[in-house]
């Protein structure tokens, strides 16, 4: 063999190669969606007894449970509560759950703001309803269990969050209080009020 009939050979084998293995390996398939049913479950503390989390004090305002579909994650380390609070994990249930409405949407975000944005111009469901059933969580892990397991959620994993929506207060910093409601004003595009929760357990129900 001449030096273009052994390349052409080692070519083809390739080909031939990735071909067979194209064939024996399928592609992922793409996410199909979890309907969320179930709204979060918030029950007020009447008595709150605030406590001392690092340099920090809390005071738990409501006890909190909420399951959803997650559209994204973001973590922290430089901003003035990002030593207690190093994720936010944002969650929908309802319409904004369902794969043909939340597949259209791109999110990001910015300044401990969840920002949404429709991929094709234009907004597949009402901002009501999406301001009714999504939700931006500020995540206060109670132990280094519960933060690995913060670390672990992915886009689209379904998980329950359970715990304390909370007031945060630190000497020479503005108290850092929980939204308690789940309509908060907001503006096309942008979420206004999050939830701060002193996150006690976690668990991902379905992985993506």
């Amino acid at each position: 063999m001449n030096r273009i009939s052994i390349q052409l050979f080692f070519i083809c084998l390739l080909m031939a190669v990735i071909g067979y293995f194209g064939l024996i390996y399928e592609k992922a398939p793409q996410w199909r969606g979890i309907l969320v049913k179930k709204e979060p479950i918030q029950r007020m503390i009447k008595k709150p007894k605030p406590f001392k989390y690092k340099k920090f004090f809390i005071t738990p305002l409501a006890d909190y449970s909420i399951t959803g579909v997650v559209i994204s994650t973001e973590r922290y380390f430089f901003d003035p509560t990002s030593s207690i609070s190093p994720i936010d994990v944002a969650l929908a249930w309802k319409k904004m759950s369902m794969p043909e409405v939340i597949t259209e949407f791109k999110f990001k975000h910015r300044r401990r703001c969840l920002l949404y944005s429709p991929k094709k111009g234009y907004w597949p469901i009402m901002e009501h309803d999406i301001r009714n059933s999504i939700s931006n969580n500020h995540c206060i892990p109670a132990n280094k269990d519960i933060k690995k397991k913060l670390f672990k959620i992915k886009q689209y994993d379904l998980v329950t969050i359970k715990g304390q929506l909370v007031k945060t207060e630190k000497p020479g910093m503005m108290p850092w209080t929980s939204s308690l409601s789940r309509n908060d004003t907001s503006s096309w595009g942008e979420m206004v009020g999050c939830e701060i929760i002193y996150v006690t357990d976690v668990e991902i129900l379905e992985k993506q």
